[in-house]
């Protein structure tokens, strides 16, 4: 799959988990979840087990501040709420959603091929004078030092001073190079599905 269509359907799910019911989402969250712990297991549940806290807060804060039906068996000054919990639960597999998504695409594409999609989704901002290019090549600088930190063991601020200091031979070395593959057949008809599903969804949320 093209590059640039897979960042489109990265942005078409957070827009599905807004648009669709909630039966829906959790559905469509089932099927994310699974495919990217299909396609890296590990590094996805490190993922969510950093989120733990995130969850968890938000959780706490609809359950406890959303007006609904108090759940028995609490202190009703502090008893949390269905319509809460179910909202709170309901934000967290929208985040979970985001996450797989994001988790298949950096599964399945080298960070060239992310820098090439974003480059073409970003070049219309070159009539506001954006330097996508430029833009695309710091991102890609900025890939590789979470990297080199992510692998460091014993982490500093030493490290920090050492990798500030590498930073123009960084610059002088890397040469970014995009090759900008064809559109298939395939790439097209989903860029269309996306786009009918999208307008479809939002103008039956209008009416």
């Amino acid at each position: 799959m093209h590059p640039f269509v897979k960042i489109l359907c990265f942005i078409t799910l957070l827009l599905l988990s807004n648009l669709l019911n909630s039966q829906m989402i959790w559905l469509l969250c089932l099927l994310v979840t699974l495919l990217a712990l299909k396609l890296d297991f590990n590094k996805f549940l490190r993922v969510i087990k950093r989120m733990r806290w995130l969850f968890i807060s938000i959780f706490i804060i609809y359950a406890f501040g959303t007006p609904g039906e108090y759940i028995q068996y609490f202190p009703n000054n502090y008893a949390p709420t269905f319509e809460g919990c179910a909202l709170g639960a309901l934000q967290i597999v929208k985040l979970v959603i985001a996450l797989a998504s994001l988790s298949i695409i950096f599964a399945t594409s080298s960070k060239q091929e992310l820098m090439v999609g974003l480059y073409m989704l970003l070049s219309p901002l070159k009539l506001l004078g954006l330097n996508v290019a430029r833009f695309s090549a710091r991102l890609l600088l900025t890939l590789d030092y979470v990297e080199e930190l992510a692998a460091i063991k014993k982490f500093n601020f030493n490290v920090l001073d050492e990798l500030h200091s590498s930073v123009d031979n960084l610059q002088a070395q890397k040469m970014l190079t995009m090759q900008f593959p064809a559109f298939r057949f395939t790439d097209k008809l989903f860029i269309i599905i996306m786009f009918s599903i999208v307008i479809l969804l939002s103008l039956k949320a209008l009416t």
